[in-house]
């Protein structure tokens, strides 16, 4: 089966869409599923007929996730508490996310273990949100006792919050109804990563203003909750918002320099390799594991791999790879404008960058600095076509623009993100040289900024409909 990953993949999504409209019985779908199974063994001498039946079988597949992890089992958290009376309760459990400070209050997921409710104590399990008004300095993994009343989301957040596996939230007065118990249930690479991100981010912002932190921050570590609104407004009137997310690029700049250090130091080829794809993994726990920085992850792991197995990698398999790791781990993913965004214009990019490249006379590729121009307006083009309707439809924004303001913000973005790697780098290293480093990042965050906006005069640079 030619590009059977990538078709697998496809038709694990609409498992997955044909499921969420149409509401099957789970026990329904398993069955079908393992029939269809039994039934590829059977035909396997028949290869037609054996690639047939294992299709549908990854449809039913989708279709068995997504039920699978939209129901809410007996024990759940949200299965087990009475809405209605409002009455406080006391839940142990541990932190299962960085917790996010804002707006004079504390939220973070909390994993459910104990649930007690009107003196009767049980066991539970499943997430909800918990909100608690003011700043609390809490750690991802820190176990806890909370006492505060339990309740239904409500309108968007209610379905934002549904696509996480989350159907309540936990809200606590205030810090008093916090009882910490003094261990650690959090996945140890997690916490290890998130310890460095902590360190990192107090390089960033004891070196630099701000509004240049936050965009470090973003572009760098992953945590956007400190861009300004009008920054990211302006950034998404352009097209250009997806540089404030690690991306690809930053995945590939990390894997680079860990290559090349070990190289350095002259350590065998395959213990390079695996080094780098458990830095790659310290990385991806560390930005907080969005689906760009995952689908990178995933294809940089696979491209170590192949190397390491002298293969040539797939740039098609790797990214269906990604896909399928992510939905399989979240179906509910298939329908977040981030992933749809994130795989589409990566799958964009390779399938139409080539043959408008081919288009493009011999002659004018022969000239160095033009033929760095035409590629990437080339890549802009591509990407821009593959995810303006989408943009267009979630945004009600058209950005002509877009495919000229890339060849300006995404090399400037490129430039911020080396200089924040060597800023945290030469605070732990070269002290003495830091301020050069903050210096530039100031300076090219003032001309990224600048350019977006010289961009938004040009009249119908953006159409807001």
């Amino acid at each position: 089966m030619n590009r059977g990953l990538p078709l697998i993949t496809i038709i694990f999504s609409l498992g997955i869409i044909a499921s969420d409209y149409i509401k099957p019985s789970f026990l329904v779908l398993l069955i079908a599923g393992a029939v269809l199974l039994f039934l590829s063994c059977l035909f396997k001498k028949k290869p037609i007929a054996t690639d047939i039946l294992l299709l549908l079988f990854c449809f039913f597949a989708g279709g068995i996730r997504s039920t699978g992890f939209n129901s809410i089992p007996k024990d759940h958290i949200s299965n087990n508490i009475s809405f209605a009376d409002n009455k406080p309760v006391i839940i142990k459990g541990y932190v299962s996310a960085s917790p996010d400070y804002r707006k004079n209050k504390t939220c973070f997921k909390f994993f459910a273990q104990e649930i007690n409710q009107r003196g009767l104590k049980f066991n539970s399990r499943g997430e909800t949100m918990v909100i608690i008004k003011g700043k609390s300095e809490l750690k991802y993994g820190e176990s806890l006792i909370l006492d505060g009343n339990l309740r239904r989301p409500v309108g968007n957040y209610r379905e934002y919050l549904k696509k996480e596996g989350i159907y309540s939230i936990l809200y606590v007065p205030y810090a008093g109804r916090i009882i910490s118990l003094k261990q650690n249930d959090g996945f140890v690479i997690k916490r290890f990563a998130l310890w460095i991100k902590e360190k990192a981010e107090s390089i960033i912002f004891r070196r630099v203003s701000f509004l240049s932190g936050s965009i470090l921050d973003a572009m760098v570590l992953g945590e956007k909750r400190n861009i300004p609104a009008a920054v990211n407004t302006a950034m998404i009137k352009t097209g250009t918002v997806h540089i404030l997310v690690v991306s690809g690029f930053n995945v590939g700049l990390v894997g680079f320099i860990m290559m090349l250090c070990l190289k350095i130091l002259r350590l065998p080829r395959t213990l390079r390799g695996y080094l780098t794809i458990g830095l790659l993994l310290v990385y991806c726990f560390l930005t907080g594991s969005s689906t760009p920085v995952i689908r990178a992850t995933v294809m940089g792991i696979m491209f170590i791999l192949a190397q390491l197995l002298q293969r040539d990698p797939d740039i098609y398999d790797s990214l269906s790879l990604a896909a399928l790791f992510i939905l399989a781990r979240n179906p509910n993913q298939l329908f977040d404008i981030g992933f749809q965004l994130s795989f589409i214009s990566v799958a964009s990019i390779v399938f139409l960058y080539p043959k408008f490249r081919s288009l493009v006379s011999p002659r004018m590729l022969k000239i160095k600095y033009l033929r760095y121009l035409i590629d990437g307006l080339l890549v802009s083009l591509a990407a821009w076509l593959g995810t303006m309707g989408i943009i267009a439809y979630n945004f009600r924004i058209f950005s002509p623009i877009t495919i000229v303001a890339n060849l300006f913000i995404v090399p400037a973005a490129s430039l911020i993100t080396l200089c924040g790697f060597s800023l945290i780098a030469a605070e732990l290293i070269l002290p003495g040289i830091t301020h050069f480093f903050a210096r530039f990042c100031e300076l090219m965050v003032w001309i990224l900024l600048s350019v977006n906006s010289l961009l938004l005069k040009i009249p119908g640079s953006s159409v807001s409909f």
